[in-house]
This record gives C-alpha cells, structure tokens and sequence, in this order.
C-alpha cells in the first residue's frame, strides 16, 4: 500500500501508478490557498480528490478557455480509463498541459502515464512498420528494428496477416539471422504452430 502525505482516508491508495518524474507523493507547492479556494476556481474540482498543498496559482493569459479558466492547478486522484489502476494528475503536469502545451483547459488526464506511454510506443511502433514494411532497400539494423515491431504489434493484436509475419521471419533468418530479433520471431512462430502429435 502506498501513501500519499497528509492526513484523511482517502489518502491511502492501493497500487498508485508511479509518474516518470513527480512518483507517487503529491508535491507541496508552498501555496496557501484552501481547499474551497481551489475547488470555487474551476468546476471540474467539484467531486475529485484534491490535494490543497499542492496547489499552483494558474495564469489565465496562457490558457486556451471559451468562459472559465481554471484558477489554480492542484494534485488530484484519478482512475486510468485503460489499465484502471489510481494514479496523481500533478499540478505541475497541468500546468505544462494548460499553459505551455496551450491544452483546452476543460481537457482532462483521463490515462496514467504509463499507459500514456504504452500508447505512444505502440503509435510509434506502428507508424514505422507501415513506413518499411514494403520496403526492399532496408539495412540489416531497419530490418531487425522492422521484425522486432511486427512482433510487438502482433502480441498487441494490431497485426493478423500470419503469412506476413512469416514471410519476415524468413526474411530474418536469411539477413540476420543471429539478432535477437530472429530468436524473438522465431520463438512467436513457434507458438503459433499446433504441437507436434
């Protein structure tokens, strides 16, 4: 169990998801405005969890709103929409989102950061299949960055052409066949193999 400073029950939070940079702890601000405060500068704070500690006095200059802007940014709890685990949107993430990003400001964090990384690998990871897959001219390093993504997104489910998949294999086998990216195919064709009787 891990526990997020302060006082009151709703502190306490099974498997928060870890931030890259902020971790697991809200980070104090040395703001003084109260928990009202906070909650009257935006309505989307209404019936979320927040941290009043944490809070950062926002810049209404640099936010993209159509009527309310939000008045201050503060550490609250969320659920990922995607892996369901609890996770801390930090007021200094929101901050960046609102102000430097120019985010609308009624945007909410609705996925942990390491889904919203998982999210971004795979986008990426597909994006370059698509871009050298047909490709006939890849060196021996593009290739096995090629198999090692076709491998990838056939464990994710994006990929089901199982003739394509070993047409790479064989491709692998015959131009790298020592990288860790042959093994790796290799070792997911013969899973997909029915077992000898």
């Amino acid at each position: 169990m891990k526990h997020v400073p302060g006082s009151g029950p709703e502190r306490d939070v099974l498997d928060l998801v870890p931030h890259p940079r902020y971790g697991t702890a809200v980070v104090p601000s040395g703001c003084t405005a109260t928990a009202e405060d906070i909650r009257s500068s935006f309505y989307g704070y209404s019936d979320r969890t927040i941290y009043p500690e944490s809070a950062i006095l926002a810049d209404f200059s640099r936010q993209n709103f159509t009527t309310f802007p939000r008045g201050y940014y503060v550490d609250m709890l969320a659920v990922c929409r995607t892996c369901a685990r609890p996770f801390l949107f930090f007021a200094r993430e929101q901050k960046y989102w609102y102000e430097d990003l120019h985010f609308y400001i009624d945007t909410d964090c609705v996925h942990c950061s390491a889904c919203r990384a998982a999210s971004h690998e795979h986008r990426d990871r597909l994006r370059r299949y698509a871009e050298h897959v047909g490709r006939d001219d890849l060196d021996l390093n593009q290739l096995a960055i090629l198999v090692g993504d076709a491998v990838f997104l056939w464990q994710a489910g994006t990929l089901h052409d199982e003739q394509k998949l070993r047409w790479l294999r064989n491709l692998a086998r015959r131009r790298i066949p020592q990288d860790r990216a042959t093994a790796s195919i290799d070792r997911l064709i013969a899973g997909l193999d029915p077992a000898p009787r």
